[in-house]
């Protein structure tokens, strides 16, 4: 019995290591970039939300500015308003966000959309801390136009230098202060 309940845990160990996607083969984009939303809800972080929804001919967003001097404070609700935008973008900055999002494309990682058979043993028989603090959450949604329509995927927030770069253009888009963006990173994909 030892044993068994052993090799069982061995199994699930193996299995919290192993990639259980669907086996998509996210290399290559399926269609024209057509939108982009990028939510960051930070919970542990204090100010620091920051929502912009992106096309090629504008965006909307929704942030505080890097500058707290901009910040108002709301008595009622205790916190600070988020400042809100909307404008018409060039074709040179959506180039930018486009060339710097597919560079990310092939190694962001899809957020699952049902549980796998892992996930549900793992709820059943591991106990996982709870969070008291509020989670910070950060995904990107990317909108394709298709032969045959819209594509909507969900993924988690892009990694690395060139993830650091995606962010650094999406809010100088929304809040211009001079940031330096870095170079994009070519990868051998």
């Amino acid at each position: 019995m030892k044993k068994s309940i052993y090799i069982f845990f061995v199994i699930l160990i193996v299995l919290s290591f192993c990639s259980c996607g669907g086996g998509e083969d996210l290399k290559t984009a399926p269609g024209t970039l057509s939108g982009i939303y990028y939510d960051r809800t930070n919970g542990s972080i204090a100010n620091a939300d920051f929502h912009i929804y992106v096309t090629p001919y504008n965006f909307v967003a929704e942030y505080l500015p890097e500058n707290e001097k901009d910040w108002i404070y709301d008595e009622d609700s205790c916190g600070y308003i988020m400042s809100e935008k909307e404008a018409e973008i060039s074709e040179e900055q959506w180039k930018e966000i486009e060339e710097t999002f597919l560079a990310v494309y092939p190694e962001i990682i899809p957020m699952k959309t049902k549980e796998s058979f892992f996930d549900k043993i793992k709820r059943k028989f591991i106990k996982e801390p709870t969070i008291l603090d509020g989670g910070d959450k950060i995904s990107v949604k990317a909108e394709w136009k298709t032969e045959t329509g819209i594509i909507t995927e969900t993924f988690y927030a892009p990694l690395g230098a060139n993830g650091y770069r995606f962010d650094l253009i999406l809010k100088e888009l929304a809040d211009p202060i001079g940031r330096e963006i870095p170079e994009l990173e070519k990868t051998n994909n």
